[in-house]
């Protein structure tokens, strides 16, 4: 087996999966990481998978691997070229690529059975200045937060957290 040898692409907007299956058809061994991302869709929030690196995908050109050139790989669907520093395409690390792949694979299992709470459900604070309190969750605040309600001086006070902040109680 010869050794790896990972360049940088650089692919088209929103079209990383488009050149990764252009690539694999050419029998060429691609990565790209992905990640698991809250995203509000229609007022909730939901878990989607996304690219690590937008609009970058690695690719594994071997010294023995001599059916695809960089020609082939340019004139790709989804690629717009190949990542270089001056005349020399950019080499990535192998052990980079496997550092990836275990952060990928933590990040995949971490986040992929979201228990996202509803209105009115109890929820933990888990950081910040009221970690361990109760309160019962309102609704998103944005992307990445959310708004609850926090019983102080009896009232239900309403404060912005981050959505790691939370956690949704049984």
């Amino acid at each position: 087996m010869t050794a790896a040898n990972w360049l940088l692409l650089q692919v088209k907007p929103q079209q990383e999966m488009r050149a990764l299956e252009s690539l694999e058809r050419q029998q060429a061994i691609c990565y790209c990481p992905l990640v698991q991302v809250e995203k509000l869709s229609r007022g909730k929030r939901v878990c989607v998978e996304e690219a690590l690196f937008s609009g970058y995908v690695f690719i594994n050109m071997a010294s023995g691997q001599t059916s695809l050139t960089y020609t082939a790989v340019r004139s790709s669907r989804g690629v717009s070229k190949i990542v270089r520093f001056g005349e020399n395409p950019a080499k990535v690390p192998e052990s980079l690529i496997l550092q990836l792949k275990d952060y990928e694979k933590s990040n995949l299992s971490l986040l992929s059975v979201p228990n996202l709470p509803q209105k009115g459900d109890k929820v933990n604070v888990l950081e910040g200045p009221f970690k361990g309190m109760q309160a019962i969750y309102s609704h998103t605040d944005g992307q990445q937060r959310s708004i609850v309600l926090i019983s102080l001086l009896h009232q239900k006070a309403p404060i912005s957290l981050s959505n790691i902040q939370i956690k949704k109680l049984a």
